[in-house]
């Protein structure tokens, strides 16, 4: 075939090539022998020709053509491929395409049509898949919400009473744990939360959910009110302040009562046992 009868796309399907795009090798393994490791093969050549099926703008007019990643012909006019388009564990199974590049928009074209593509949706199912295209935009939030979480987890850490430190180390640690100093339990906490913000954070709020329970119930008995005039959560039948709820979030009253109770075992074990008391009346 000529080179000539390649790559005639309809115009419609001749996609912008301005952002770097990276598709990666997609039988790519954890290696069982090395933890946060994988296998990748050193270098991995696919087939630089494909037929697919395209279609004018409205859908209508199917037909097949072939396509190629190829940069020059031969002297009969003859297509000749590529030889720089191939997955390697030099490149960490990826392939980075840069719009920048005169030579990447023709591969850009071949992979992002290609059946071997898992990612594109009009793909001959029939044809064994080799790449996926990355979404660089959902990774990049992805990123965005751990550095937020981390952030948040990290901020959290830092603030924590040691009664809170005890209750981390018997939900996050080993029984080991419990024998560390308080400073030692704390750098394993700020070390969890840094590492593993999201079931720090979990654990925290798990806590705080049943502190917020308690308050709620002890709120039904009578025990404690939110009283809104006063802007306070106080103490029943006394009417002592509590906790100052002056300038908050009224979304949020609950929750920063509880965190306030957190960092107040005393007034919260007082609480906890004159629930349990009206409980065992009722």
């Amino acid at each position: 075939m000529k080179a000539s009868d390649y790559n005639n796309y309809p115009e419609w399907m001749k996609k912008p090539f301005n952002k770097t795009v990276i598709y990666t090798f997609n039988n790519i393994t954890k290696d069982p022998d090395n933890a946060g490791r994988y296998i990748i093969p050193n270098i991995y050549r696919f087939k630089l020709t494909d037929q697919i099926v395209v279609t004018d703008e409205d859908g209508t007019n199917a037909r097949p053509i072939h396509i190629a990643y190829t940069n020059r012909s031969n002297p009969d006019g003859s297509i000749v491929v590529g030889e720089d388009l191939y997955f390697s564990a030099e490149g960490f199974g990826r392939i980075v395409l840069n719009p920048k590049r005169a030579s990447d928009h023709a591969k850009f074209m071949f992979m992002e049509y290609s059946n071997m593509n898992v990612s594109n949706p009009n793909r001959d199912e029939s044809i064994p898949i080799i790449w996926k295209k990355e979404d660089l935009e959902v990774k990049a939030k992805a990123s965005r919400v751990d550095r937020k979480a981390r952030k948040e987890a990290m901020l959290e850490a830092v603030q924590l009473s040691p009664y809170m430190v005890e209750i981390l180390i018997d939900v996050l640690g080993s029984s080991s744990d419990k024998e560390k100093s308080e400073e030692e339990q704390r750098d394993l906490i700020e070390d969890i939360a840094e590492t593993d913000p999201k079931t720090f954070l979990a654990a925290v709020k798990s806590s705080l959910s049943e502190i917020i329970s308690t308050t709620k119930k002890a709120k039904d008995l009578g025990i404690i009110k939110n009283d809104f005039k006063k802007q306070a959560f106080i103490s029943q039948p006394d009417d002592e302040v509590i906790f100052s709820t002056k300038g908050l979030d009224k979304k949020k009253t609950y929750e920063l009562f509880a965190k306030f109770l957190q960092e107040n075992p005393k007034v919260l074990k007082t609480i906890e046992s004159k629930v349990l008391m009206e409980q065992e009346l009722v």
